[in-house]
């Protein structure tokens, strides 16, 4: 019976990590993506400049690099969020000096400040739109 116990736990703990490890792949391709739409804004952005600067009168680009400065200020934010639900899915959190701690450490591995493990950690649910949900587990 013992033996039935250990291979019951065993294959859960399987399942567990492969169900963690399709979670970071999605996450990590929504980041992919959101990357590249970033490096096109940025071509747009550089093209615009240019082609107002090339006319003569640089200000002709100035709403729409506005727009799009702000389409990737919008997909950054995007990116940072899909990062700490990555962190969560792997039961990590963010120290102070901005390094990732896992969830159960007292202290920073990197610069040793003593971590809160009675903070509860934060949701961030990503739905189809990359709309986040920010909530308190």
């Amino acid at each position: 019976m013992d033996l039935l116990k250990k291979l019951k736990s065993g294959a859960s703990k399987a399942a567990d990590v492969a169900q963690q490890t399709v979670e970071m792949t999605k996450l990590a391709a929504q980041i992919t993506v959101r990357k590249r739409e970033i490096e096109k804004y940025m071509t747009l952005i550089g093209q615009e400049v240019y082609e107002a600067r090339a006319a003569g009168d640089p200000s002709l680009a100035e709403a729409r690099v506005e727009e799009w400065c702000s389409a990737v200020s919008g997909l950054k934010q995007d990116i940072a969020t899909l990062e700490r639900q990555m962190r969560y899915v792997r039961n990590e959190k963010t120290c102070s000096c901005g390094k990732a701690v896992p969830g159960d450490a007292n202290y920073c591995p990197t610069c040793g400040r003593p971590q809160d493990l009675d903070a509860a950690q934060e949701v961030i649910n990503i739905d189809a739109t990359g709309v986040a949900d920010n909530r308190e587990a």
